[in-house]
């Protein structure tokens, strides 16, 4: 999706200018965080969901543009001290820089920053929405974390953690862009589940780049699930074709603190050879079909068709 330059840079400055604490380890933390990256895709759906309703966007728009940002963000900085990472977009992770409890408070801080903003520019309504999400999302992360090494887990409960890990924050910046622009409740319901399938598609390509993907382009290591004990989208939709034999090597790889290359690796055939990349691929469109659909509540102008090329987008990237 092509988004205009003078959008992404006033995202960047009003990043920038929003983090403005007195305490200046947290500004030095925040700005290795932002400054490495990402794609701004929560921010610019905020953004483009006013725009298609109002035409234009306004000064208020971008506050809680970034807002959505910093409670991605800040979900990133947690993830990645449960998890122990060690890189994050190609360069040391945050917490193996500046240390766990470090990077926990500016978490937190980033959290309360974008609560702070929904104060001063949304309304009730936007923080209700808002607030479900980030509960939601504190769901799905123990929720998978509870589910590291089970080989049981069921579609509904991978699905449950997909909501959590990606999908209800696209919901609510397409519900916060559509509040903005005046929508309906309608519109405003309909734009939720937009980002809501777009959302859990993201993270199904996640799960597919972490089998086919190159570590040079993903800035992590490949099989990085894998490797923590997370059963994702390819390998679970392919379990029930496994042999009794196959399945007890899964589990043994699965629930192993150190897993072997090649025993990774041999997960990894067994994946593509069963043909769970194709499914991943194929419910990934699924969803974004259903995304789609529900565009048909707007209005038919060129935002419009900006949402319907990100939505193809993301399951045609490759990082």
């Amino acid at each position: 999706m092509m988004v205009e330059k003078a959008v992404l840079n006033k995202i960047e400055e009003e990043l920038s200018r929003y983090m403005d604490s007195y305490v200046e380890f947290i500004l030095k933390v925040g700005d290795y965080i932002l400054s490495s990256g990402g794609k701004r895709l929560r921010p610019v759906l905020v953004l483009t969901f006013a725009r298609l309703l109002r035409g234009k966007n306004e000064e208020k728009d971008y506050p809680l543009a970034v807002a959505m940002e910093y409670l991605h963000t800040a979900s990133l900085l947690h993830d990645d001290v449960v998890d122990g990472a060690d890189t994050r977009r190609g360069k040391p992770s945050a917490n193996r820089v500046f240390g766990n409890d470090t990077v926990v408070l500016t978490g937190d801080y980033m959290y309360a920053n974008a609560l702070y903003l929904f104060s001063i520019y949304g309304d009730i309504d936007m923080i209700r929405n808002v607030s479900d999400s980030v509960k939601k999302m504190s769901e799905g992360q123990l929720l998978e974390l509870k589910k590291i090494g089970d080989i049981d887990i069921t579609y509904d409960e991978y699905f449950k953690i997909l909501e959590g890990k990606t999908a209800v924050l696209f919901g609510s910046c397409c519900y916060v862009g559509a509040s903005l622009g005046g929508g309906t409740k309608e519109q405003k319901e309909s734009a939720y589940r937009y980002g809501l399938n777009i959302g859990l598609a993201f993270q199904l390509i996640d799960d597919y780049l972490d089998y086919a993907g190159t570590e040079e382009k993903l800035g992590k290591p490949v099989c990085n699930d894998l490797r923590e004990g997370k059963i994702t989208y390819p390998l679970l939709s392919v379990m029930d074709k496994l042999t009794p034999e196959e399945k007890k090597f899964v589990k043994k790889v699965i629930r192993d603190i150190n897993p072997k290359k090649e025993d990774l690796n041999e997960v990894k055939e067994i994946v593509f050879s069963k043909g769970g990349m194709t499914n991943t691929i194929e419910k990934a469109k699924q969803l974004i079909d259903n995304a789609i659909d529900e565009l048909e509540n707007f209005p038919h102008n060129e935002y419009l068709e900006k949402l319907r090329e990100l939505a193809k987008f993301i399951v045609e990237r490759e990082f």
